[in-house]
Order: C-alpha cells, then sequence, then structure tokens
C-alpha cells in the first residue's frame, strides 16, 4: 500500500469490509471477518488483533487475533502481576491512550519511538523482541480496563499516514461492530435506538400518542417502530415484546 493519503478504492474497500463484519457470525470478541478485512487493508506480518486487558487486575480475558496467513487464533492469559509486561505498561507507549484519556487517536510506535536507536532502548521494545511496529486503535472500556484494536508487524514498513487514515475513518464503526456481535453473543434482540425508545415508553403503558409527543416524532412513526419491534422478536404484542427484549438490553 502507498504511504500517502487514503484513495476512493481504500474507502470502498473499507466500508465492504465492516459492511461484512456487521453480516458476520459475532465470533469469540469480534467478528472474524473484521479482522480478516483490516489485515487485508492494512497488512501485518504478525497479526491484527482484537485485545482485552484488565490493567488492575494484571489479567488478559481475549486476544483474538488473524496473522498474516490467515491463520486465526484466540488466547487468553491469567492473572500475573509479576509479568514483567504488566511492571512496564503503566509507563510505556502502550498505556498512552489509557494515561491520557484519549480513546479517540490512533497511534503507533513511529509517535513516540521515531528512530530505530529509540526503539532499542524501550524496554517494552526490548522485552516484547518479535514486535517492531505496532498501530493500536482503541474502543470505549471502563476505568482499568482496555479494549483495543491492534496491528502488529516484525519487519518493515513501518506504518504510514495512509496506514493511520484507514483505521482512523473506521474507528467510529468499530465500537458500533463490537457491541452489536456481544449483543448478539448474549441473545440481546439487534433493535435500533427509536426502537428501543420506543419499547421502554410501551411497557410502562404510556398510550402512543404521548410516546411520539415525546420524542418529536408522528404518531404513525411510533406505530410503525412498534410494527418493526415485533416483527424482530417474533411477537404479536407490546407486552411479549417488553418481556422478550427489555430483560436482556445492554444497560
Amino acid at each position: 500500500m502507498g504511504s500517502g493519503h487514503l484513495d476512493a478504492n481504500d474507502a470502498a474497500r473499507l466500508f465492504a469490509v465492516l459492511e461484512d463484519a456487521r453480516r458476520d457470525d459475532p465470533g469469540p470478541a469480534a467478528p472474524w471477518a473484521l479482522l480478516e478485512g483490516l489485515q487485508r487493508l492494512v497488512a501485518c506480518d504478525i497479526a491484527v488483533s482484537y485485545q482485552h486487558h484488565l490493567l488492575t487486575a494484571y489479567r488478559t480475558p481475549i486476544i483474538q487475533s488473524v496473522c498474516r496467513n490467515g491463520e486465526r487464533e484466540v488466547v487468553s492469559f491469567a492473572p500475573d502481576p509479576d509479568d514483567a509486561f504488566w511492571r512496564l505498561w503503566p509507563r510505556s507507549w502502550c498505556s498512552w491512550p489509557q494515561r491520557t484519556g484519549d480513546l479517540r487517536a490512533v497511534v503507533h510506535t513511529g509517535d513516540f519511538l521515531p528512530t530505530e536507536r529509540a526503539r532499542r532502548a524501550d524496554p517494552m521494545s526490548a522485552l516484547l523482541q518479535e514486535l517492531r511496529y505496532c498501530m493500536v486503535v482503541s474502543l470505549p472500556a471502563p476505568p482499568g480496563e482496555a479494549r483495543r484494536i491492534t496491528f502488529m508487524r516484525a519487519s518493515r514498513p513501518g506504518f504510514t499516514e495512509r496506514d493511520r487514515q484507514v483505521v482512523a475513518l473506521a474507528r467510529p464503526h468499530l465500537q458500533e461492530i463490537w457491541l452489536d456481535a456481544d449483543q448478539r453473543r448474549r441473545g440481546v434482540p439487534r433493535l435500533t435506538r427509536r426502537e428501543w425508545e420506543v419499547l421502554e415508553r410501551a411497557a410502562t403503558g404510556m398510550a402512543y400518542a404521548d410516546i411520539a409527543a415525546e420524542l418529536f416524532v408522528s404518531l404513525g412513526t411510533v406505530r410503525k417502530h412498534m410494527e418493526h419491534v415485533r416483527e424482530r422478536l417474533g411477537v404479536h404484542s407490546v407486552t411479549a415484546a417488553a418481556a422478550t427484549a427489555l430483560p436482556r438490553r445492554e444497560p
């Protein structure tokens, strides 16, 4: 891939990847189609992975990876406060998003270790010797946790601005795809935000006309939303829809 800016083909390929991920099986943590598609867009000779770390518990519940050869891998690591990785984490560039609270920026090793000499002097680089270049896009996570998509390379080239822009363009969609996959794994119905809002109010006995007034939509729109909700849940009443969906909704 080129080292410059995005072109129309990059954007088209990215949105095709995102659509494939939305239709794919939710996978163990993220849809495999998402990681495989990102691997095609920003090829990495180690892997593209979804990672979830519990920082205060010194534990990694899951790392789901797609390697350059297409091999899939899922691993987890038990709590180990003596692991050198966790001792280095608080001062490492790896923890920059959590330390600064900036989960929007896409960062890579070149931002912090601009020369080979700096990379060799970095304690985390010495620990993770195979990993030469790394790029991270952070996902929202509670305090003390880190959720991220990580791009890892063992050899040149380093990550370019084109690579960063591809990932930055994808970033707003990644949380949506992850959350949708998580809800599908837990059996949460796939309703739109507005459908949830209408269902929550209808479940309290609120009249459709009152719901329409509160949400600033027409009465016909409220009726259409509830029709869609009943169809998607396979039920025939508001009471049944509420009983089916609301107990399983993400808080």
